[in-house]
């Protein structure tokens, strides 16, 4: 084709020339004929102007005057010739140059050599006009340039296709947008390089645009690359059918590959999980909310609330990246069980959810849950590790939800609750008295919100006595709740509520202070009166101001500081070690002393005993309830005593509630004991102390209540009398 169009160009420039020359020779003819047609008619025009007839006749005047005019015909005809014929010469080049450069641009694409440089205009005559007007044009093939290297180094791909797609024109830039050469794929139909299924709608756009729509935009469609991949794009059409430079629809393509990619990317982190894969909690609320809009159509609906138990341990002991991998084999063992249309999500850090909708959603959940359980409890092997988990689980149907007029996810929640203070790794079925006692619960967390500033936290003093001596030797501070309309509310009913909210913080700051306060009137001068034992939390203990919260309360109420005793429980001890460590030593510093309560119950270790400043053992109450019928039991104990006794240890019996664990214990050697065989906790009264029972005594327990020191007995302890009826 090449070949044609230069053959096609160099017989253009031939017939240019032949033109050229003819022009030239009509002119020579023309003005030689003029110049012969003047000789011809001088002779009598020289007899009008006074040459005699007779030599105006003569042939050989006669001849002088056509040679005269040919000659100046010739004349005329040579200065034209040079004078004129140069810059006609000139233009013609010009505009062969001009002709020659647009069939190269039409062929190549490239344009930027179709324009040479202009004609001077040296007159006003129409040659001066017609070399202005040269100029002229190449102005406007210039302008023409600037719009063509804007369309040939656009990264968007413009097309012209014909009504019925195929393509006739194509910019340069299809190249890097679909990796064809340009023109490639002129002559093919454009629909061939969209996706089979994207190609309808395509197609009806533009037979739409065809048919006068103005809507113009393409819906997003995937392009063929010439590597065999696909592009998302996006179109624009144009119908230029009517402008006779097109001739088409003009389709302007985008390559949006990069932003559908992102975007997707941005999809999915907005409504899954990065680390299971699984929805999150706002696509599990979105299908919830579908789902409870369905049980009024009377579709049934259940959710299973999942917890698991265990995933903080793991997080402790084998590091964040083992906890990782159990939640995402978590996800797998849960995601196996379900059908397509179930929807397990993963709502919080342990927290899992699944949503059943359909007929046979509400039989269903049972034994999905039932399975759930099963599959969590197979080992998960981390690393080298084999990792036992367990979940705890609450079920709740669209059934019993409408009973209490509760959602189904808040009542798989309040049923996973009820499981997990059950004693974990079960599941529970929501029913509504689960409901009441939750919104009982919420209340009485409401109302510790306030009991602080209201003044309705007490303190109870329980005796610890000196079984050898006969005499109360300290008390536990015992937190009590005086709410204003539930009574005198227990520890186990707000503690735990307490921990959760934080509130354990500045309310074991208060206890701390009140203690000490109520504990410094029990001194004499010497400073020797009975020592208060105050219970640190987990969350109090692990709180930056323990010790500046310690140090406070001993200035305040100038307290001794060898009369507070701070009780732990062992699982402090195994939370960072280290920390603990420095913690402990910096309470030590300040002359407090350290008890280890419930000693024999969690991670009791000779390790940790030898290595952490302790003071103190407190026996576990459920070792001192055998100690008087079970060799076991009794074993136990006098292990403890004799280890006591060898790391220099005071040891304390707890829950002592007969007289015969009182007379095994002391048997044993025990030399501290408390319990209500002893004396209750009491608030802070001016009663008599009371004796401790007699061995034999099957009686109610008495109440020992803490009375200011008056300075006798010596060496600080108070003591006891016979009870009456004793």
């Amino acid at each position: 084709m090449d070949h044609v169009r230069e053959r096609t160009a160099v017989g253009r420039r031939r017939r240019g020339f032949r033109l050229t020359n003819r022009v030239f020779w009509d002119l020579a003819v023309s003005m030689v004929g003029l110049g012969l047609a003047v000789g011809l008619v001088f002779p009598p025009f020289a007899v009008w102007l006074g040459v005699p007839s007779a030599v105006a006749t003569r042939p050989l005047f006669q001849v002088a005057c056509l040679v005269a005019g040919f000659l100046v015909g010739a004349l005329s005809f040579v200065v034209c010739r040079v004078v004129v014929g140069g810059r006609l010469t000139l233009l013609s080049a010009r505009l062969r140059s001009v002709a020659d450069g647009i069939a190269q641009a039409s062929r190549t694409g490239d344009w930027s050599g179709s324009t040479p440089q202009r004609i001077a205009v040296d007159s006003e005559d129409p040659l001066g006009q017609t070399a202005r007007a040269f100029n002229s044009l190449l102005d406007a093939l210039e302008d023409g340039e600037h719009f063509r290297a804007l369309v040939r180094n656009a990264s968007d791909v413009i097309t012209v296709v014909d009504a019925s797609g195929t393509i006739t024109y194509q910019t340069p830039s299809v190249g890097w947008v679909l990796g064809h050469p340009p023109g490639a794929l002129v002559g093919t139909d454009v629909y061939d390089l969209v996706h089979v299924e994207d190609r309808p709608a395509f197609r009806t756009r533009l037979a739409e645009v065809v048919a006068g729509s103005a809507h113009t935009a393409c819906p997003g469609a995937r392009m063929r690359h010439r590597n065999g991949t696909w592009r998302w794009t996006e179109t624009v059409v144009a119908d230029l059918r009517a402008d006779p430079a097109v001739s088409g629809l003009v389709l302007t393509t985008r390559d949006v590959s990069d932003r559908r990619e992102l975007e997707e990317q941005l999809r999915t982190q907005a409504f899954h999980d990065p680390l299971t894969g699984l929805p999150n909690r706002a696509v599990f609320m979105d299908r919830l909310r579908a789902a409870e809009a369905g049980e009024r159509d009377g579709v049934p609906a259940a959710v299973l609330f999942l917890d698991l138990d265990n995933l903080k341990t793991v997080n402790d002991d084998l590091g964040h990246e083992a906890g990782d991998t159990l939640l995402r084999v978590v996800a797998s063992r849960v995601a196996r069980l379900l059908r397509p249309e179930d929807t397990l999500a993963r709502l919080a850090g342990d927290e899992f959810a699944v949503l059943l909708v359909g007929e046979a959603s509400s039989t269903r959940a049972a034994g999905v849950a039932a399975r759930v359980l099963a599959a969590l409890d197979e080992p998960v092997v981390v690393g080298d590790r084999a990792v036992r988990t367990s979940a705890s689980l609450g079920l709740a149907t669209s059934d019993t939800c409408a009973v209490s007029g509760i959602g189904l996810l808040r009542a798989a929640d309040t049923a996973m609750y009820v499981a997990k203070t059950h004693g974990k790794g079960r599941s529970e079925v929501f029913h509504p008295r689960h409901h009441a006692a939750q919104l009982d619960q919420e209340q009485l967390q409401a109302d510790l919100y306030h009991a602080l500033e209201r003044q309705e936290l007490v303190l109870h003093y329980q005796p610890i006595v000196d079984l050898t001596a006969d005499r109360v030797s300290g008390y536990e501070a015992l937190l009590r709740w005086q709410h204003p309309a539930r009574g005198l509310v227990p520890p186990a009913r707000f503690i735990a509520l307490a921990e959760e909210s934080g509130l354990i913080v500045p309310i074991g700051r208060w206890v701390l202070r009140e203690a000490a306060r109520q504990a410094a009137t029990w001194q004499a001068g010497d400073g020797a009166g009975p020592r208060v034992s105050v219970n640190v939390s987990v969350r109090q203990f692990q709180h930056p101001g323990l010790v500046a919260d310690v140090a406070d309360a001993l200035a305040t109420s100038d307290l001794p500081p060898d009369r507070l005793t701070l009780e732990i429980t062992e699982s402090l001890l195994v939370q960072d070690a280290d920390r603990a460590t420095a913690r402990l030593q910096a309470v030590k510093d300040l002359g407090v002393r350290l008890a280890l309560d419930d000693f024999g119950t969690g991670y009791s270790s000779l390790s940790y005993l030898r290595r952490f400043p302790i003071d103190v053992l407190k026996i576990d109450k459920s070792f001192v309830d055998g100690v008087a019928r079970s060799t076991a039991d009794r074993a136990v104990v006098a292990a403890i005593v004799a280890l006591g006794r060898t790391l220099d240890m005071d040891l304390v019996a707890e829950g002592i509630e007969s007289g015969a664990e009182l007379a095994a214990l002391e048997a044993l050697g025990v030399r501290y004991g408390q319990g209500y065989h002893l004396g209750r906790p009491a608030p802070a009264a001016t009663g008599q102390p009371a004796d401790r029972r007699h061995p034999s005594s099957p009686g109610a327990a008495l109440r020992v209540a803490p009375v200011p020191r008056s300075g006798d007995p010596a060496d600080g302890d108070v003591r006891l009398r016979p009870a009456a009826g004793v």
